[in-house]
């Protein structure tokens, strides 16, 4: 049988590594900044189309607005962070499923021991095992 379970994947920052989180960072950053602009134009139009509903459209749109205006902090904020650290320091990437054979007289604290997949430029280099 095969159950599924969460990995850690971490990314050692090299010059390369670094250079594409920024450009990563930017591209997210200008892209909410890109639908700010969109949305602000709908509110516009569907505030004119709906005058009975306007404070509705108007709460809606700045719920949507402030979502993005907070998104744009936090990746302005990764951007700082990432100028500050140091090369080969290893940073949370994601989370992946990955599949766990388990068998009858497997050990299931074996089974549980968390385990991370730690990457260099887009290479695994290796594997570790965190015992819980």
């Amino acid at each position: 049988m095969q159950i599924i379970k969460k990995v850690k994947v971490k990314q050692i920052i090299t010059e390369a590594s670094k250079t594409v989180l920024l450009q990563k960072f930017q591209n997210r950053i200008q892209k909410l900044e890109q639908e700010i602009q969109q949305l602000k134009f709908e509110q516009k139009k569907l505030e004119h189309q709906h005058k009975l509903n306007r404070q509705k459209v108007i709460v809606k749109f700045k719920q949507e607005l402030d979502k993005r205006t907070e998104n744009i902090r936090f990746w302005q904020n990764q951007l700082e962070q990432i100028h500050t650290l140091p090369l080969e320091s290893e940073i949370f990437e994601r989370e992946v499923d990955a599949l766990t054979e388990v068998e009858v007289g497997t050990k299931w604290d074996n089974i549980m021991t968390e385990q991370v997949i730690v990457i260099k430029d887009g290479t695994v280099i290796r594997i570790d095992e965190v015992g819980e």
